[in-house]
């Protein structure tokens, strides 16, 4: 596997920890430019994200 992908994976947290919008944005960012790097995509990768309104994960009738 090539250096920049397998660091890049590397640099995942370990499964199971929470990660924000923010965060999980920027490492798919950096995926796309390595990828583009290695394999010498022609083009951009556009990655964006959105954050959820603050109620998002309330469960509906939960206290």
């Amino acid at each position: 596997m090539n250096p920049l992908i397998a660091g890049l994976f590397e640099s995942l947290p370990p499964e199971g920890t929470t990660w924000t919008s923010e965060d999980a944005v920027g490492w798919l960012q950096a995926a796309a430019a390595n990828l583009r790097i290695v394999y010498k995509i022609q083009g951009n990768i556009s990655v964006t994200g959105e954050v959820p309104p603050s109620d998002y994960n309330r469960v509906p009738g939960g206290n």
